[in-house]
């Protein structure tokens, strides 16, 4: 998975790390541990303002976790820390093969788990910061070919509810709520006959026979109205 190209002569000390995770004993460990092996690091605050923190404290490597709690996704920084011009390290608890060649796919440029070594760890920082690469060609290739298999079987089972008309997805997203054909109606101020006219349409176009199948369809797909 891991490929450590040669640790630089001058060791650690010119390498900046900032570390992006919502686990406060973790990072302050991890932190300690690498300025103690020279790097300089950065912890900055989770919040709305940490993108322009990024911008203005430009950094060689970032270690992120995708999972931030109440932050929401690591992935979502993604963008701002590639725009500042620092190489990212996925170190995270998820191991989701597709999550992760999602994220090499949107530029970074490597992942590990969080159980991990720290002299691991260390290497790949170091790795990336020399510009070399962290992950074999064939590893990288194996993870962008899961995440592509993922999204297009996503998009094979979001296909059908693109048939549907707005008014139809409005429809089949009450019933996913549990509403019933007459509360629509009497919602929606139409007659149910109406509403029973538009699920068979739903129906058809799922190619379902029942308003339970058609639930239980959205559901595994993931669908949501207004997602198409």
């Amino acid at each position: 998975m891991f490929e450590a190209g040669p640790i630089p002569e001058n060791g650690t000390s010119a390498v900046r790390v900032v570390i992006i995770d919502d686990h406060h004993l973790i990072v302050a460990a991890l932190a300690a541990a690498l300025r103690a092996e020279g790097c300089d690091v950065d912890v900055p605050s989770l919040g709305k303002d940490l993108p322009a923190w990024l911008r203005a404290n430009p950094s060689q490597v970032a270690l992120l976790d995708l999972d931030l709690g109440a932050h929401g996704s690591g992935e979502d920084l993604l963008p701002a820390l590639l725009a500042s011009g620092c190489r990212v390290l996925v170190v995270s608890g998820v191991s989701d093969g597709a999550v992760i060649g999602r994220c090499l796919a949107s530029g970074a440029s490597g992942w590990l788990p969080k159980s991990a070594s720290l002299d691991h760890l260390l290497a790949a920082i170091l790795t990336l910061a020399s510009g070399q690469e962290v992950l074999s060609e064939s590893e990288r290739d194996r993870l962008l070919r899961v995440w592509r298999e993922r999204r297009e079987a996503e998009s094979a089972a979001l296909a059908p509810f693109l048939r549907l008309s707005p008014r139809e997805g409005v429809v089949l997203g009450l019933l996913v709520e549990g509403r019933s054909v007459d509360r629509i109606a009497e919602t929606s101020f139409v007659s149910s006959d109406t509403v029973r006219t538009q699920v068979r349409a739903i129906l058809t176009k799922l190619g379902v026979n029942s308003q339970l199948a058609a639930v239980a369809m959205a559901r595994r797909a993931g669908w949501l109205p207004g997602a198409d």
